[in-house]
């Protein structure tokens, strides 16, 4: 019976692990290069039992250097519109120390606050994050919040009125569109979110509207640039998901203290 019962929660582990690593390993588009560097204080990422023991295999050098002379990284994009100004030869691999701007492909598990990302049209968003420009003319953005209320009609998401103008990886970078966002405590209120943006000595509110919560998923937009608020543990989601139910059953517990 202890054999038994010690299969049946392994298994149930061993697949719950998986189920986590499927999620934190998804993928996001995060700012990189120009010399950012996330002015944030983070720390650094626990690791589990068995990640602590065997650690990640990394491509070697060689190998990197001859993919990136045949074929562009695929983990690195450029917007549309640098790409064409500055010629095709950029779209391939980085020889300097401090490329330009650009947006690399990082696991969920790796974004921190105060990350900036792009999420493009049917992906799940990563965080909760502050939009700053979409590709919409009035800088709307439509989500699906079905997987946090359970409504499956669009709803319909606004950029942050003074960050409109941050719609490449340039501009984020650019020194002259330094911000800083002053955020509450993280809090399971689903429908409230309070902060204010300090943008050139200018304040501008933040609400629910102007932020997209992890969980939702972006439809019907090209494209969002945001800033990361909260991940993790802090995110509303994570805040409204209670604790895992115990599923013993009324003989189970009787024959528990017998055994």
């Amino acid at each position: 019976m202890l054999s038994i019962t010690a299969i049946k929660d392994g298994y149930e582990d061993i697949k719950r692990h998986q189920s986590d690593r499927h999620v934190n390993h998804s993928q996001a588009r995060v700012l990189a290069g120009g010399d950012w560097v996330n002015p944030n204080m983070n720390g650094k990422k626990s690791r589990t039992f068995v990640r602590g023991i065997i650690p990640r295999q990394r491509p070697k050098r060689k190998d990197v250097e001859a993919d990136a002379a045949t074929k562009q990284d695929p983990d690195i994009e450029y917007d549309h519109m640098d790409s064409m100004e500055e010629g095709e030869h950029h779209m391939f691999g980085h020889t300097g120390e401090n490329p330009r701007p650009h947006w690399h492909k990082t696991m969920w598990e790796d974004i921190r606050v105060g990350d900036f990302v792009k999420i493009m049209d049917n992906e799940p968003i990563p965080a909760d994050i502050l939009i700053c420009a979409t590709s919409e003319e009035d800088n709307v953005a439509f989500v699906e919040t079905k997987n946090l209320d359970g409504e499956t009609n669009l709803k319909s998401r606004n950029a942050c009125p003074a960050l409109t103008d941050l719609h490449t990886a340039a501009d984020c970078v650019s020194k002259l569109n330094a911000f800083s966002v002053e955020c509450d405590r993280p809090d399971t209120n689903m429908y409230r979110f309070n902060a204010t943006v300090t943008r050139n000595g200018g304040k501008s509110p933040v609400d629910v509207q102007t932020v997209l919560l992890r969980g939702t998923v972006l439809r019907n937009t090209g494209w969002v640039v945001g800033v990361v608020l909260f991940t993790g543990v802090d995110t509303k989601i994570v805040l409204n998901s209670g604790g895992t139910p115990s599923k013993r059953s009324r003989v189970e517990r009787q024959i528990n203290p017998q055994v």
